[in-house]
């Protein structure tokens, strides 16, 4: 957990909560979906940041690159500005790929 003192006490904010941001986030990047064949987030604390592990899978004809680098740069922003916690690094695994809409065709 997160620990800040000010002056009116202690603020902690808790894995659980970063992992719902980090989730939510992946749920407003078109073209992808929490991971199937990974724990989807994984959170690791340094001091006062953290280091962020996502795993997701992407649609079929999604730009991975593109979609990634707005996934991480989303989950920075939230991190930091939410839960006041610096975010070292967004790492993002690509390990699975959607083809239900092909299947459906």
């Amino acid at each position: 957990m997160d620990e800040k003192q000010n002056s009116e006490g202690n603020i902690e904010v808790s894995d659980a909560v970063l992992v719902t941001y980090v989730e939510k986030a992946i749920g407003e990047v078109e073209g992808l979906s929490p991971s199937k064949k990974r724990k989807p987030v994984r959170i690791t604390r340094k001091e006062n940041a953290c280091i962020i592990e996502i795993g997701v899978d992407v649609y079929y004809g999604v730009e991975i690159p593109e979609t990634v680098r707005t996934l991480q740069r989303l989950v920075k922003e939230r991190i930091t500005m939410l839960a006041g916690l610096q975010v070292e690094e967004v790492n993002v695994i690509v390990s699975g790929l959607n083809i239900e809409e092909l299947i459906k065709k």
